[in-house]
């Protein structure tokens, strides 16, 4: 008939009935017949494949006529300390943030709830974390959530509003954000390298320096080198910087370029019994470089060489004296001894011979060793 309406709504449907602009009746699947004389009747349908209820204006019709449509839908809300996990056929679906709520059509899809309290269980357990990582919202649910790694070698510092809560070790963490301020603060605890460059200091003698020095450390208190410093990592590059120019500070140029390793002692023992009250420990400490200025360069060259010409000159003074010396005592045997003095002849005849390549002989060897070879018997 022209007055008769036909309504089909599918399985997966939920339809909003409205006589002039008036909620009248929420359909159900199935075929629906109204009567309808001047087209008064309008249906908004909905696909309740997601259970979810996101249009704003629904919830408004659906809550004020709370009487006529409560059969239909579902709200799950939260206090303020409080958020709610969404199961819907044993598959995590959402996160209900605190004071939150959420509608959800009543179908034959199974919701279950689980809730938390995020105050008396700030911990995430391993498996909510493995079921949020999971979720398709991962990137929105993380906003309420701080997730952090500790691994071997480190540790790690839960504050909670700013109050340290509890020392974390290796592993993986997560903790709800939510009305409260979580901080987790990871620490290093293997060795450390610190790097001190480029400090300008004055020597005693009032000669600018550039000295680079490298230390290693250790947290070996964790709890002590966060909650008692501000920043650990500055505080000891403050006292190794302090120490470094009260080692250059109070010793001349001279000593400073002859003992280097004078200066490493200073600034280990000097920085060492500083920091340890506050969980640190200096392992090692080095100059790397000790930078002069150009014309100062220049000068210690010339010094440097000067000292080198005159340690060469006394050696060679040495040396001229000990041959002298060598030379005056065989003058003095060969003065005592007229074999000796001899033997010294023959050899110097020896050398000569050696460099003459012809020789004529007047007289015979008879002749030549009369002549040239005497010796007294």
């Amino acid at each position: 008939m022209i007055f008769r309406k036909r309504i089909v709504i599918a399985d997966n449907e939920r339809a909003l009935l409205f006589r002039d602009r008036q909620l009248i009746a929420v359909l159900t699947a199935g075929v629906h017949q109204f009567w309808d004389v001047g087209d008064h009747l309008k249906v908004r349908i909905f696909d309740i494949t997601a259970t979810e209820i996101t249009q704003k204006d629904v919830k408004v019709l659906l809550r004020n006529k709370a009487s006529l449509c409560e059969a239909f839908y579902t709200v799950i809300s939260t206090d303020e300390n409080e958020v709610a996990l969404i199961y819907v056929d044993g598959q995590f679906t959402d996160l209900i943030k605190p004071q939150s709520e959420k509608w959800f059509w009543n179908t034959e899809a199974k919701v279950e709830v689980r809730r938390i309290n995020v105050t008396e269980q700030v911990e995430v357990s391993a498996k909510d974390m493995k079921v949020l990582a999971k979720a398709a919202k991962a990137s929105v649910l993380s906003a309420g959530m701080v997730i952090k790694e500790v691994t071997n070698q480190q540790v790690g510092l839960l504050f909670i509003d700013g109050q340290l809560a509890r020392v974390l070790k290796a592993g993986k963490y997560g903790f709800w954000n939510y009305n409260q301020t979580i901080v987790v603060e990871i620490v290093e605890t293997r060795a450390q390298t610190i790097e001190v460059a480029g400090q300008e200091i004055l020597t005693k003698d009032k000669v600018s320096l550039r000295v680079n020095l490298s230390a290693t450390f250790k947290v070996t208190d964790a709890v002590k080198a966060v909650t008692e410093l501000a920043n650990y990592k500055e505080f000891l590059y403050n006292a190794l910087q302090l120490a470094l120019r009260k080692a250059i500070g109070t010793k001349v140029l001279d000593v400073l370029l002859a003992d280097k390793e004078a200066i490493d002692t200073f600034v280990r023992g000097f920085v060492a019994k500083k920091v340890v009250e506050f969980g640190l420990t200096l392992i090692e400490v080095g100059v790397k470089d000790i930078i002069l200025p150009g014309e100062m360069k220049t000068i210690l060259n010339q010094v440097v060489e000067a000292e080198k010409a005159a340690k060469a000159n006394i050696i060679k003074r040495r040396e001229e004296t000990a041959a002298t010396r060598s030379l005056l005592n065989t003058a003095k045997l060969m003065d005592q001894s007229e074999t000796l003095r001899r033997l010294k002849e023959l050899e110097t005849l020896e050398k000569v011979a050696d460099k003459v390549s012809n020789i004529t002989v007047f007289g015979g060897l008879e002749g030549l060793t009369r002549d040239n070879i005497k010796l007294n018997v």
